[in-house]
């Protein structure tokens, strides 16, 4: 008896993470099948693309709306401050090469404060975790959105540059581009 109130208890609790629509949203985002929506702070909504391990769009909701319309389909709805139309994706930077990288959706937990996107990233036998945090408040007024990222199994030398623009749109902690991820380290970027 205490074993299937406690699996009912955890199965509520999953389906609150999984489908609380007003953080979090799983429909197919603007066409775009295995996509999931995640809002930061008020008014700001990061849209990913899970098959690329990519961040879609970001966008502000009108004040006073949901920042995404229901139906068939999830709309954003608002003004887009960034957005990959591209279908580039993770590759790996090795001192000779650059390798393209399969990618596979581990999921999304939720911590204190956060969401948490995974990825496996994968070339031949080498493979990479790739962990993205999305702040559920947002950090300032000065910045428009902020992630925060992290790659684990990279080797010396190594480095995974940031797909297409976001490369250029986002900023480090430091003011400059984010470029890329060469370390086990949080790396806090921002859109200004």
């Amino acid at each position: 008896m205490l074993l299937s109130i406690q699996s009912a208890r955890l199965a509520e609790e999953s389906r609150a993470l999984l489908f609380d629509r007003v953080r979090i949203n799983r429909y197919s985002l603007d066409g775009l099948p295995r996509s999931i929506s995640i809002r930061q702070g008020q008014d700001i909504w990061l849209g990913y693309d899970l098959e690329r391990a990519t961040l879609r769009k970001v966008w502000r909701a009108p004040s006073g709306k949901a920042g995404l319309t229901s139906g068939f389909t999830t709309r954003s709805l608002g003004t887009t401050l960034f957005e990959d139309k591209t279908q580039e994706s993770w590759t790996l930077h090795t001192e000779q090469q650059e390798l393209p990288l399969k990618v596979r959706y581990l999921g999304c937990s939720q911590g204190e404060g956060y969401f948490e996107l995974s990825w496996e990233l994968r070339y031949e036998s080498r493979k990479f975790v790739l962990h993205e945090r999305i702040s559920i408040s947002k950090d300032s007024d000065a910045i428009k959105a902020s992630r925060t990222l992290r790659v684990k199994g990279l080797r010396s030398g190594d480095s995974l540059p940031l797909p297409n623009s976001a490369g250029e749109a986002w900023h480090s902690a430091e003011n400059i581009s984010a470029k890329s991820l060469t370390d086990e380290q949080w790396n806090l970027i921002y859109l200004p």
